[in-house]
């Protein structure tokens, strides 16, 4: 009797995650398989001293194929979804700590699997067991988790959760992932270096191949319209960027921050930021409180380096508690 030779579509985890979860009852739920398998970036990123350059460089490479080109996780490169997971993993949990990072992602199967494979196969060990250890108490049930935590030593899981952001910066310090990320990227037989001006052509050109690119983009813009317009921060925005003589197209909650540091000028205190998207580029409008006894609850549209704001409103305490979070 002759052997059945079984070959595994490619795509790996991506593609089996995929093919069991888009139903196909429209073109953003229906997964074409493997279709754009190739991650082309600009030569001077390559060449550039800061490894950061390439690793944006490619994440910018993912956005497009998402946003230009309209491929789903898995119909294009499966690492530049990788490397976009990784380095959004690093870069939030840096800026923002662990907590807001697993409040923005921890529901996210693709991400945290994504970003768990991108570390193994950049062979990062310290940030893969620091990143397994955090989904291991995040997913762990209360008892679980304790034992999980007294393994490392800590007396309880809130501490050993804690702690995390403070071994992450040190371990930046020490070795930063976007080195070791850079080395990975250029290892990679589906990477290809062209001039920067080449770029977009490959993006147009793979784009071409997406037969439901069209479909996709109508239906995504309908659902977005809709999501925005029900959005409680929606109005607001819309009258700061009428203040200022902007038409936005987008936005999206970027989470708590401290004020100054997008308004160095501004008040010493924590706001809800949302990233907007303009036709004259990304401004931020920032939600916050501001007085002692007497609070005012005030929204400002900031644009970087500027000291002013473009914009700002002042909120009735019923539609600033519908767009701020109780626990911010």
């Amino acid at each position: 009797m002759s052997e059945t030779l079984v070959v595994a579509e490619p795509g790996g985890w991506l593609a089996e995650h995929q093919r069991a979860h888009c139903r196909g009852d429209s073109a953003l739920a229906t997964y074409q398989g493997l279709i754009a398998d190739e991650i082309v970036l600009p030569q001077s990123a390559a060449d550039a001293r800061d490894p950061k350059a390439l690793v944006e460089a490619a994440n910018a490479w993912a956005e497009a194929m998402q946003k230009q080109a309209s491929f789903i996780a898995g119909e294009y490169a499966p690492e530049a979804v990788w490397g976009f997971f990784a380095h959004d993993y690093v870069t939030d949990a840096l800026a923002h700590g662990h907590a807001h990072y697993f409040l923005m992602r921890g529901g996210d199967a693709v991400a945290l699997e994504c970003c768990g494979l991108a570390l193994k196969s950049m062979v990062a060990d310290p940030h893969f067991e620091l990143f397994r250890f955090m989904v291991r108490l995040k997913r762990a049930d209360a008892k679980s988790a304790k034992k999980i935590a007294a393994q490392k030593g800590y007396r309880s899981a809130a501490a050993a959760f804690a702690d995390l952001d403070r071994r992450l910066a040190a371990l930046e310090k020490k070795e930063p992932l976007t080195a070791r990320h850079k080395m990975w990227l250029k290892s990679l037989r589906k990477v290809k270096l062209v001039p920067d001006g080449e770029v977009a052509q490959h993006v147009t050109r793979l784009a071409a191949l997406n037969p439901l690119r069209m479909r996709r983009q109508q239906e995504s813009a309908r659902i977005r319209a809709e999501q925005i317009q029900r959005e409680p921060a929606f109005g607001s925005i819309a009258s700061l960027c009428d203040m200022a003589g902007l038409r936005f197209t987008d936005f999206s909650r970027s989470g708590a921050l401290d004020m100054r540091s997008i308004w160095p000028e501004g008040p010493k205190k924590r706001g809800v930021a949302y990233r907007v998207d303009t036709q004259r580029g990304p401004r931020a409008a920032v939600f916050y409180v501001d007085g002692g006894l007497f609070k005012r609850r005030l929204a400002v549209l900031l644009e970087r380096g500027q000291a002013l704001p473009l914009g700002s409103l002042s909120l009735s305490r019923g539609d600033f508690e519908a767009i701020v979070p109780a626990e911010w």
